[in-house]
């Protein structure tokens, strides 16, 4: 009998949907400890970094899925679409092109035919029967199944795959330091910003590696221990810098003194390791617009190590796609999420003489 199993696209935060069908894909985390071993993600556990349910839910992503088995996509309580699994002479491997998902490491990966002509009667079957998924396993087996859902599975097509996508490798730090060099920063700024880099990344790893014995680290303390630094490096002054500025986690002002036609840039925070979309960037947008922050021309969305950037686009109008894109780890010149995001450009927009100059330019 063929197996059926059902697998989250995600979280409120993190909703990767589109890259599972855009690409014919599912894929699990954590991924950075290498392809999957099941002695090496044992030791995961015994160690406090994993849970024994997250190593049982790898184990089956990566070595029970058979040829032509059913996956259920599903996102919240909802399933979203039926794919199929493709047969092949190796149907698990480990790729580096999802290893920053909305900051998550998700290499364990599987081809997936998503079968979109079912999809509108997927909705109409759940939207009729009432059917919803409780949150449980980002991975597990389904054991009961509505008789029409199945029927569905019968209608399962085989084609060609859509291609995975090309990912250029992280920056090493001299290569980051040259391209920045390149964009025209000076020298001094050039080291003094990739010092702060060094330190960022051994904070978050420490952040990392803590996690169990500590709670993650709330806004204040990424605002103040992770963006502030991280701002200064890039040549913004104290006096240009306000925390908890009418209620703001940070806000920069383009000249002193310190009042609402100055702000520039608003900073939203969450502690470290929250998803960042969905609500947080209207948040953002809720401040501008209530405090009439009208020369306000970026948003900065943060956990601390994951910074999206958002550009005004008229008056009162914002961009809802990022525009800019960095994560502190893994620095790239073009992500995969959000697509076309450049970190070099990121970086070169936050600075105090890139903050009014549209992205990219």
């Amino acid at each position: 009998m063929t197996q059926v199993w059902q697998i989250a696209a995600g979280e409120t935060g993190r909703d990767y949907t589109k890259l599972f069908l855009d690409y014919d894909v599912i894929f699990m985390g954590p991924g950075n400890p290498g392809s999957y071993d099941k002695q090496i993600y044992n030791a995961l556990v015994e160690q406090g970094l994993i849970s024994k349910n997250i190593a049982t839910q790898l184990r089956q992503f990566c070595t029970e899925v058979k040829d032509n088995d059913i996956v259920l996509l599903r996102l919240g309580s909802q399933a979203k679409a039926i794919g199929l699994i493709k047969p092949a002479m190796r149907r698990y491997f480990w790729t580096e092109i999802f290893d920053d998902v909305f900051g998550w490491d998700l290499q364990h990966a599987q081809k997936v035919i998503w079968q979109h002509h079912l999809t509108d009667y997927l909705q109409k079957i759940q939207k009729s029967k009432g059917l919803f998924y409780q949150r449980g396993p980002t991975f597990s087996k389904v054991h009961r199944l509505e008789g029409q859902l199945q029927e569905l599975f019968k209608q399962c097509k085989h084609r060609d795959l859509k291609p995975l996508p090309s990912l250029p490798k992280p920056l090493t730090l001299e290569e980051l330091g040259t391209e920045l060099f390149s964009k025209g920063l000076p020298n001094e700024d050039v080291d003094k910003f990739i010092l702060a880099i060094q330190r960022q990344r051994r904070l978050a790893k420490w952040y990392r590696e803590n996690r169990a014995q500590s709670k993650k680290p709330a806004e204040h303390e990424v605002v103040a221990h992770m963006i502030l630094p991280f701002m200064l490096a890039l040549g913004w002054s104290e006096q240009l810098l306000a925390v908890e500025w009418n209620r703001i986690d940070l806000a920069a002002f383009s000249c002193t003194p310190r009042k609402k036609e100055n702000v520039c840039l608003l900073c939203e925070a969450k502690e470290y390791g929250h998803g960042l979309q969905n609500k947080t960037f209207s948040q953002a947008t809720d401040y501008v617009n209530k405090l009439k922050l009208d020369n306000c021309k970026r948003i900065l969305l943060t956990d601390g190590a994951r910074l999206y950037l958002y550009q005004r686009q008229k008056e009162n109008s914002w961009n809802d796609k990022p525009v800019g894109y960095l994560n502190i780890n893994s620095i790239r010149t073009n992500h995969i999420i959000p697509p076309g995001t450049s970190g070099i450009d990121t970086i070169r927009a936050l600075t105090p003489a890139g903050i009014t100059r549209e992205v990219g330019k």
